[in-house]
């Protein structure tokens, strides 16, 4: 994928926070420090780049606007921008931080998930 400027990002980065297809109007709404004809210059930026698709066209207010999602996943993202040594450092940290055996057992059990479907696959 291509470079994205700091602006690109940061939209980028909101739209994965928020996790739901949104208008400018509803970007600029949930975070008030963004200006919104920057707003729409990056997003169309984002749009022509391929990191965001149209979700669907809804009413924003009185007017038709796209609802925008990001085309590729978070994970996705973050291997693509700083590979995937980063990745297994992350998700590394994250285990070594949890303090309750319990949220240690999910991942296990998302592990062990993991290994039936690949190996049956």
């Amino acid at each position: 994928m291509l470079e994205l400027t700091k602006s690109e990002y940061q939209i980028l980065t909101y739209l994965f926070k928020f996790d739901q297809a949104l208008t400018k109007t509803e970007l600029v709404e949930r975070v008030p420090d963004l200006n919104s004809n920057t707003t729409a210059l990056v997003l169309a930026s984002l749009l022509k780049k391929g990191y965001l698709e149209v979700n669907k066209v809804k009413y924003s207010r009185t007017v038709l606007a796209r609802a925008y999602t990001p085309s590729i996943s978070l994970v996705e993202f973050l291997k693509d921008h700083f590979g995937e040594k980063a990745i297994q450092k992350l998700i590394a940290y994250t285990i070594n931080s949890i303090e309750d055996n319990e949220r240690l057992d999910q991942f296990i059990q998302l592990i062990k998930e993991r290994k039936r479907n690949i190996k049956t696959n």
